[in-house]
């Protein structure tokens, strides 16, 4: 990438950034891409502390690791507290870095995992349901007696523990599979095939995954359970 080209993906990262403010001039961005608004009181002691006005309430005093930020914008300017640091797990340069957190910036803002919620939703959903299928072999076994069972079939066997394996193997495997990132679900369009943002953007969007597929689970689990409570012989 020639000298000209880097200065103007720079530029464009701090028009980004500064965007994040939504109209704010002061703002801290962390590494994980989340923004929070609000003047910069103190940066000492390994603590960034800031002072926030919520919508409703009194204003507070919040606090951050400074290893936990990227930088601050104070009356448009901006200080960045990222270090490049071999030694720890500040290995990116601070270009790479800024990339990587405006790909998490973006996936927290334009990523759904719609599917990955639904698609476990009815995983979770038919578990919850199989679990209570009472089999034949049960149903023909000489201790079985259940003077309100007339036949086997769902909704016939009391609940077990199984189904909660679904949230756990769900979770675990919505970590792997990768996909690729459709431009339009970039904000920052100047950094496509920018292997940093790409990184920042997947690790964000794994995040959101795992938590869509345990809450889509339990809630399919959840909802078995009151089709079992509902409809049970």
């Amino acid at each position: 990438m020639s000298i000209k080209a880097k200065l103007a993906s720079i530029l464009m990262g701090l028009v980004s950034f500064a965007s994040m403010g939504q109209g704010e001039q002061d703002s801290i961005i962390l590494l994980n891409g989340r923004v929070f608004h609000g003047p910069v009181t103190a940066v000492s002691d390994g603590f960034l502390k800031y002072k926030e006005t919520p919508k409703k309430g009194d204003p507070f005093t919040g606090s951050f690791e400074t290893y936990r930020v990227f930088s601050y914008t104070q009356n448009g300017n901006e200080t960045i507290l990222y270090k490049q640091d071999d030694q720890s797990d500040n290995y990116l340069t601070v270009d790479e870095a800024r990339n990587a957190t405006l790909g998490s910036y973006d996936a927290r803002q334009t990523f759904k995992p719609r599917f990955v919620f639904w698609s476990s939703f009815a995983l979770g959903y038919g578990m919850s349901l199989f679990d209570t299928y009472l089999l034949q072999k049960t149903f023909d076994h000489p201790d079985y007696f259940n003077e309100d069972i007339e036949s086997p079939g769902f909704l016939k066997s009391q609940p077990t523990f199984l189904p909660i394996v679904a949230p756990l193997v769900l979770s675990a495997a919505w970590t792997f599979p990768s996909f690729k990132i459709r431009e339009k679900q970039m904000i920052q369009t100047h950094l496509l095939n920018d292997e940093s943002y790409y990184r920042g953007y997947h690790r964000v969007a794994r995040q959101k995954r795992i938590f869509a597929a345990l809450k889509g689970s339990l809630i399919g689990i959840g909802a078995g359970l009151v089709t079992y409570a509902v409809f049970k012989p």
